[in-house]
């Protein structure tokens, strides 16, 4: 079954990143940038206008959930439009050629017993003081990840995140270097735990293919203390 995936956002070149992410990662076999539009809404009790930027996105039915949980991840409005359209009617060698194009996306591998890779979302993350300290050489892997059903807060010194029905938060993946992983595991735990968190392993996903993956999250404990939450999820964004 054909799938038509529709949303908006607010400058051309975002459109554009969401167009060539998706197709990039195989979870639309094209997509087609229009614009500008007028769109006119309600948003926190009063009526909004603004130029947006369409972005349609050809998939299966097959592909929606992971094309879905890309775009959330990848998309910087709090509730962003997605709607999906099945086709009644499609053309066969289009058809066609739609499936061949959205199959064969990379998988993600089950965790090796317990090695599982590292969401990091503060001080920990590439670009902020404590990655090159304590994780300079170690790292083989890292992409760019959001974590949903959460929300992050600020605190003396470091973030926290706390799981909620809503929310998201913006982190990385890390994934160890072959053969540092005990040793990896173990300077985290003794850098997290004694400072207020907690690890859980919990699904995030990843930016650049929409899948999801099962990581290690430090989660806020019950007597972290806790400062205001931070309404953008990421902590290099906050006021």
């Amino acid at each position: 079954m054909i799938v038509t995936v529709r949303t908006t956002t607010d400058a051309r070149a975002k459109a554009d990143a969401l167009a060539r992410g998706a197709v990039e990662a195989r979870l639309a076999a094209c997509a087609q940038v229009k614009g500008p539009v007028t769109s006119v809404y309600h948003w926190h009790g009063a009526i909004e206008t603004a130029e947006e930027w369409q972005v349609e996105f050809k998939t299966t039915e097959a592909r929606y959930q992971a094309l879905e949980a890309h775009l959330l991840a990848a998309h910087d409005y709090e509730t962003p439009e997605i709607l999906a359209t099945r086709a009644a009617r499609v053309g066969e060698g289009y058809a066609r050629w739609v499936e061949e194009e959205t199959t064969g996306a990379a998988e993600v591998e089950a965790p090796v017993g317990d090695e599982r890779p590292f969401f990091v979302y503060g001080t920990l993350r590439p670009g902020a003081y404590n990655h090159d300290r304590f994780l300079a050489g170690r790292i083989g892997t890292e992409a760019d990840a959001v974590l949903h059903g959460a929300v992050l807060h600020d605190g003396p010194g470091y973030p926290y995140v706390v799981p909620a029905a809503d929310g998201k938060v913006v982190g990385t993946l890390l994934t160890p270097s072959p053969g540092d992983y005990s040793d990896l595991f173990g300077l985290l735990d003794r850098l997290e735990l004694p400072v207020g968190y907690e690890r859980v392993a919990m699904d995030v996903v990843r930016v650049r293919d929409g899948a999801r993956v099962s990581a290690w999250v430090f989660l806020a404990a019950p007597d972290a203390p806790l400062g205001p939450v931070i309404e953008s999820g990421d902590w290099f964004m906050r006021p």
